[in-house]
């Protein structure tokens, strides 16, 4: 559930998954640390031009360090091809969390929503999630106007705080929009 509420979020704010490549040369250390904050995956680590087998090397998230397994030699080029976001997920959960906060605060319904163990409980449903996933966005990027997902598309005149866009389209949410729509605050 968080996955997808995740995955709608960076959909809604244009963090897409990034590729790009770091180069060292090997001088004393066999490892090297990667200055992207938000490394998703290594997809490729190179030796001199030539690529190492995935048990050459390991990579550690947390401190950002890439270990290299193989012999090297004072010189040696080292080039490390990653994928990356600009948001991490512990982050985008915390948004997630504040956005639960904002449904209780304006009583999009009667369920209480929280976050524990890495769920949503109770289990939202659809229209929860896309709601869930909207206040979120406009928490990570409050001065974007618009916010598209598959089944609807919100868009605020840019004078409007993120908390009255929050409010209002909570009570939009609570007036039942269906399942396809276009919400238009107009812009004065």
């Amino acid at each position: 559930m968080l996955s997808k509420i995740k995955t709608k979020i960076k959909a809604l704010v244009g963090d897409f998954a990034k590729n790009d490549f770091e180069m060292f040369t090997y001088e004393n250390d066999s490892y090297f640390f990667l200055t992207e904050s938000n490394i998703n995956s290594i997809t490729r680590v190179e030796k001199n031009g030539n690529e190492l087998g995935s048990g050459e090397y390991s990579f550690d998230s947390d401190t950002n360090k890439i270990s290299i397994s193989v012999s090297l030699t004072d010189g040696d080029d080292i080039t490390v091809y990653y994928n990356y976001n600009k948001y991490s997920d512990s982050e985008l959960l915390e948004y997630i969390r504040a956005a639960l906060v904002w449904i209780s605060i304006f009583s999009y319904c009667s369920t209480d929503y929280e976050l524990e163990d890495d769920e949503i409980e109770p289990t939202p449903d659809n229209k929860t999630t896309d709601l869930i996933s909207l206040i979120a966005s406009i928490l990570v990027k409050p001065d974007y106007s618009e916010y598209s997902l598959p089944n609807i598309t919100v868009r605020f005149p840019r004078t409007m705080t993120k908390e009255e866009r929050i409010q209002k389209l909570i009570s939009r949410f609570n007036r039942s929009i269906g399942i396809n729509d276009v919400i238009e605050w107009n812009i004065e």
